[in-house]
């Protein structure tokens, strides 16, 4: 009893422990029937007479009848009573005895009952594949020079294939799926047997023949048969054994003889060359197979094949195979248009692309290609944008239209429960019908309707999608390329790339701009904390340089007073009044100083720059010789107000006013006044422009320095706009400059535009 082993599931190789199982269970099999192994000794060796084979057959009753209706049917002129086994051995020889007791036993021993019809239809054609193989081997070697190997020949070729009969012994079902699956696939039968099980026939016919004992020519047979001849071993003890067993299974094969579960057959010519036959030998083996293989067909119970029903069988399988080939080459060669409109499609969409592309650029690009690819009126093609719920959209249309593109928010159709858009996508591979939902986006953005279902090709980039297409297309257009799922993938994942790549161009550019703009406020905010520092260090040196000064400057001022009021001389007199003059004038440099270092505490209160502007206006005109029409002022939001120290604030304007005013030509002033805040801002601003002399940019960056000027000798003390940013500075704003040499001056003050509590 032989124990059932199941197959292994696809796509997982078989472990050496299932592989070492099933070779266990090929030792479970029958062993060679110890008639059949007395009788293959008596008969290879030299010493032996009729009377031993007929011995050997008589101790057998089904052998005897075997051989009897062997030689009645062997048309040899024997006739009636007078047929025995001793004429019977004389008249067919050791050799054709030998042969024909080997067949019965070893069909009988590995042929059990069948599970089913399959696996018995499968069992026989393996068998008369087998035997037809040992009859055109036989008759091969018979027609050889040099040593004869013709009866060894026929042993081998009958056993030549006995690991598909052994695996089919032990697992009859899993062997009809193994050659379901050959047929389907039109495979190598060995490669899915290793696929399978884990070890293919020759294999086992190879563990199999050498547990039986036999020698080592059938052996190698079995095991090297389907092995070029230029690539046997060294070691192989008969290689002309193999050769032959070699030509007559591609021989056979040629002829659909049996089944053998293979679709390739060598150029069997070549190979009789190699062995020194010629065509004729060939052509003679195939015209009088049928009729060697009859005799042994009745022996061991396959039906009586004559010439003609044999070859007519040989034809209608030869048929049966050209219509499968014929049917695969027209799936083949649908395949590979669809193959090729996606190819096209891929090399229109990737021809039309450069590094500089937008996603919307992209969007165009895939739904053109998309539209030829289908041969449909109008494609959609949409792609995320750099926020989650907005998507650009591109319609491509035949014709004179061309594209359109737009960009939508699905924020609302979502908010409104009519789409979700790239989660229903999250699983898709290849074509689908659109999900719901997506009706109503190709409804608002497609330019034709056109007709037939609503199907969508997601855009992937690796598992997330970043966009799809869509399309109306009647399903039988479609189906195709459905099945086509590698090739519509590949050209997804381009789609996908280039969506991504696209994305991520505009979003290095916006990180370019912002890192730029970062770097400005930086630099910008560098120099401020550098000035401010700088500011703190002048500011506490002359706070200490004013208390050191102000004792000298009023004792020399007081002493030239006293001296003052008791000198009648008027030169001397003169010179008093310098002295006290220039003290006084020392005196208020110093509280300048002291003002500058240590600026009176701001007071703020909400001033509306309305009254401001107006107050100081004519204040400015009548201190200067500007005319009304050279100096204007304006804000654009009459509720604008300011929060900072009236004072200060007055004082501040003064100060870069008359900067502004001294900068100018008298003559062809303008300067002007405004503030482009609104009402709601959290800060107002004030900005100043002049049309003077401007500044250099090595003036500019100093121009906030105290005690610096660029005017020549009489110059100011430098205190100007450098006290007016101090102010700013502890009003809670800030003051910037922006300067243009020969065009003017832009000063700009932002000041907190309401109270931090209001």
């Amino acid at each position: 009893m032989v124990t059932r082993v199941g197959v292994n599931p696809v796509g997982r190789p078989p472990s050496r422990e299932r592989v070492e199982l099933i070779l266990s269970h090929l030792d479970q099999l029958p062993t060679l029937p110890a008639v059949a192994a007395r009788l293959l000794a008596v008969t290879t060796s030299d010493e032996s007479s009729v009377r031993d084979v007929v011995d050997i057959v008589e101790s057998d009753s089904s052998l005897t009848a075997a051989i009897l209706r062997m030689i009645r049917r062997a048309d040899l002129g024997v006739r009636g009573d007078t047929i025995t086994v001793v004429r019977a051995v004389a008249s067919l020889g050791f050799t054709a005895v030998r042969n024909a007791v080997l067949s019965v036993q070893v069909c009988q021993s590995l042929t059990p009952a069948a599970d089913d019809e399959r696996a018995a239809a499968t069992r026989t054609e393996l068998w008369k594949h087998s035997l037809a193989v040992a009859c055109a081997a036989e008759m091969l070697a018979g027609r050889l020079r040099g040593p004869r190997h013709d009866g060894a020949a026929f042993v081998c070729g009958l056993l030549h294939d006995v690991g598909k009969i052994a695996l089919d012994a032990c697992l009859p079902k899993s062997y009809v799926r193994v050659v379901e699956r050959v047929d389907r696939r039109r495979e190598c039968i060995c490669d899915v047997e290793r696929e399978l099980f884990g070890l293919d026939h020759t294999v086992a016919g190879k563990r199999l023949l050498a547990r039986w004992r036999l020698p080592q020519s059938i052996i190698e047979c079995a095991w090297l048969h389907h092995q070029p001849p230029d690539s046997l071993p060294s070691s192989v003890t008969e290689p002309g054994l193999v050769r032959i067993v070699h030509l007559a299974d591609d021989l056979v094969r040629r002829q659909r003889i049996g089944y053998s579960g293979y679709h390739h057959i060598s150029d069997v010519d070549e190979l009789a060359a190699d062995l020194g036959l010629d065509a004729n030998a060939l052509s003679g083996v195939i015209e009088h197979l049928p009729e060697r293989m009859a005799p042994f067909c009745a022996l061991v119970g396959l039906e009586d094949l004559d010439g003609q029903r044999l070859y007519a069988a040989s034809v209608a399988k030869a048929n049966r195979e050209l219509g499968i080939v014929n049917a695969e080459l027209a799936d083949a060669n649908r395949h590979l248009q669809v193959r090729s409109a996606c190819f096209e499609a891929l090399g229109r969409f990737t021809s039309t692309l450069t590094r500089h592309d937008r996603i919307e650029d992209v969007c165009v690009a895939a739904a053109k290609s998309l539209r030829a690819m289908i041969d449909v009126d109008c494609a959609l093609a949409i792609a995320r944008g750099s926020s989650s719920k907005c998507f650009h959209i591109a319609c491509f249309e035949a014709g004179e239209s061309g594209s359109t593109t737009s960009f939508i928010d699905f924020g609302e159709l979502q908010n409104a429960g009519e789409v979700e858009f790239m989660p229903a996508l999250a699983s898709t591979h290849g074509i689908i019908p659109a999900p719901d939902g997506y009706e109503l986006i190709w409804q608002r953005c497609a330019v034709s309707a056109g007709s037939g279902p609503l199907w969508i090709l997601p855009f992937r980039d690796g598992d997330t999608p970043v966009g799809a297409a869509l399309f109306v297309a009647e399903e039988a257009s479609v189906a195709r390329f459905r099945s086509a799922r590698d090739e519509c993938g590949g050209l997804s994942a381009a789609m996908g790339l280039a969506v991504s790549s696209a994305k991520a161009r505009l979003e290095a550019e916006r990180m370019a701009e912002e890192l730029l703009d970062l770097n400005r406020r930086c630099r910008a905010a560098e120099e401020e904390l550098v000035r401010a520092r700088s500011i703190s260090m002048i500011a506490a040196m002359a706070a200490g340089a004013a208390h050191e000064m102000n004792n000298p400057l009023s004792i020399i001022s007081g002493r030239a007073q006293m001296q003052l009021a008791d000198c009648d001389d008027p030169e001397l007199r003169r010179n008093l009044e310098i002295i006290i003059d220039h003290a006084r004038r020392a005196s208020g440099i110093v509280t300048d100083l002291m003002d500058f270092a240590k600026p009176k505490a701001p007071d703020p209160v909400s001033q509306p720059l309305t009254q401001v502007f107006d107050s100081l206006c004519q204040h400015w005109r009548a201190g200067s010789t500007l005319r009304d029409e050279q100096l204007a002022a304006s804000v654009s939001d009459g509720a604008v107000t300011a929060y900072a120290d009236p004072s200060q604030l007055r004082e501040i304007l003064d100060a870069v006013v008359a900067n502004a005013i001294e900068a100018t030509d008298p003559e062809t002033a303008r300067l002007l006044i405004n503030s482009p805040s609104r009402a709601s801002d959290e800060t107002v601003r004030i900005v100043i422009e002049d049309n003077g002399a401007g500044m250099p940019r090595d003036v500019l960056e100093h121009a906030l320095d105290p005690f610096f000027s660029h005017r020549p000798a009489g110059r100011g003390r430098g205190l100007g706009l450098s006290r007016a940013y101090r102010l700013v500075e502890i009003n809670g704003g800030r003051l910037w400059l922006e300067s243009t040499p020969n065009v003017g001056t832009t000063v700009t003050i932002e000041l907190p535009a309401r109270a931090p509590d209001a």
